[in-house]
Formats: structure tokens, sequence, C-alpha cells
């Protein structure tokens, strides 16, 4: 049997995983069609603008929880999970950034109909760049925490340090969010984490940095070791006009570890303040 179609049957046969943790918050789910994509994601708020949260690699949308609610409190906040992950499926292998960006274009498309500010985390990040840069028409404003898109080499050296460094528990930040890691990471399954894996150390967002001219904050995990600080550094240094934020004592998650400083920094950013250097 070839590997997709395995793949697709692996996935029917399984499901979504995972408890319905939006009924809780009080959160809309809703799921929609973009081709042969099914995008689950959930919703609340009201108000004249719209912020849509991407997670990041074997995440769902449940690593916003600590975020929604001081963000829907003037907005309407939308929240997918991309597509692999959490409860959103596709018709065969994982696609790569760029096609997966193109489906989530196509998404805020469909389910929002306007331009979003755009906040993405680590892969979601990723593809916020790719978003901002080849769908400038879909984003306002753009906040990357601890986004990936600039590779590393990949050879023996750099793997065991990379190893080293996300070795749990002390490089994970709260130990409260772990079992919603470890959970996601089981609903996702093992192809579609390496596969989004290999996609994101395959792609390179350096070119498109320059072209992005909506206004960019970026935020950083001080102690995150799963994507080190300098390329946030790097990052600021090539969209123009960007502004960078180090959360001190946040790891990777840095919305997560840090929330209440995250929130307050990005609706400060969304309202018009300066945040960061």
């Amino acid at each position: 049997m070839p590997a997709a179609r395995f793949h697709h049957r692996l996935q029917r046969l399984r499901g979504p995983v995972g408890p319905a943790w939006w009924t809780e918050m009080g959160l809309r789910a809703r799921t929609t069609d973009v081709g042969t994509y099914r995008v689950h994601s959930v919703e609340t708020g009201e108000g004249p603008e719209v912020v849509a949260l991407l997670h990041g690699l074997s995440g769902s949308s449940r690593w916003w929880q600590r975020n929604i609610p001081a963000l829907s409190a003037t907005r309407r906040v939308v929240v997918p999970d991309l597509i692999g992950f959490g409860r959103s499926r596709g018709a065969g292998l994982l696609p790569d950034i760029a096609t997966l960006a193109d489906v989530l274009a196509e998404w805020l498309e469909s389910a929002v109909g306007e331009p979003v500010h755009l906040v993405g985390h680590s892969m979601g990040g990723h593809l916020a760049i790719h978003l901002a840069a080849r769908h400038p028409e879909r984003v306002r404003r753009l906040v990357l925490v601890d986004a990936a898109g600039i590779p590393r080499p990949l050879n023996a050296r750099t793997a065991a340090r990379f190893a080293y460094d996300v070795a749990p528990p002390r490089r994970w930040g709260d130990p409260r969010f772990l079992p919603v890691n470890w959970g996601d990471v089981l609903a996702a399954g093992p192809f579609n984490v390496l596969a989004g894996l290999l996609h994101v150390l395959r792609d390179d967002v350096r070119p498109l940095l320059p072209g992005i001219g909506t206004e960019t904050l970026i935020v950083w995990g001080e102690r995150d070791s799963v994507i080190p600080l300098s390329h946030g550094r790097e990052m600021r240094a090539l969209i123009p006009g960007s502004r960078l934020l180090v959360l001190a004592g946040a790891y990777h998650n840095a919305m997560v570890d840090r929330s209440k400083a995250f929130n307050t920094a990005v609706l400060g950013f969304l309202d018009g303040a300066e945040v960061g250097e």
C-alpha cells in the first residue's frame, strides 16, 4: 500500500484525539473545507478587528488557552488547528510549508473574510511569515513568537547539541503544559510530526523577510533552546521596521511561560504602542 494511502487510512481510523477543551471556555467550534483539507477551528469574542493564532509543530489550538481570554476581550479571536494536527486533516501526506500557507490563506478568506492580526508560534510563525509575504492582503499586523524558518546545518554535532538543549524537563518551560504538549503529539501521530519537522528544516524564510511590509513584532523566550534567540535577532534585522521583545525567563513556548506579559505586549502592539526594541 502506498505511504500516502496508508497514512490517510490511519488518520481516518484514529479520528480526532483529545478532549473538546473549548467547551469549558465557552468557545465556538467549526469546521471549514478548503479543497481536500478540513480545517477545525475555535473562536470567540467580538470587535472591529480579528486576531488569528497559529500554533507550533505537533500542537493544536489549545496551546493558546492562556492567551485567548485576554486577546478576545476587545477583538474576535480565531484559532485553527493546522493541517495534520489537532482535529484538522487532509487527504494525503502533510503538505509543505508554502502549500500549508496557501491553505491557511484560503481558510482565512472563507472562515474570516477580512484581514487579520496574525500571531504565529514556532512552525505557526514560519507559516505566518509565508502568509505575510505571499498573501499580504490577508495580514494587518504580524506577531512572530519563537518562529521557525531559519535553517541550521544538519550534522551529527548540531543534532547532539540540539538533543542536549531540549532534554526534559529543564528546557520545556512550565511543567503544567507538558500534558497538553504530549497529548497533542499523540493526536498528530509520528507521520505528521516527522513530516512537519522535515518541512520546517528544509525551508528558509530569509529571502521572504525583506519583502514583509506589515508592522511586525517578534517575541522570543529568553531561554529558548529549540530555536535560539539569535534567529529572532536575525529576523528583526531582515524585516523592515520590526521590533524584538525578549521575555525574561520564558522558554520556547513563550506565550505559555509568560502569558500575562505576552498578552500585555501583544495587545499593546495591536493598539499601536511601541513594544520591544
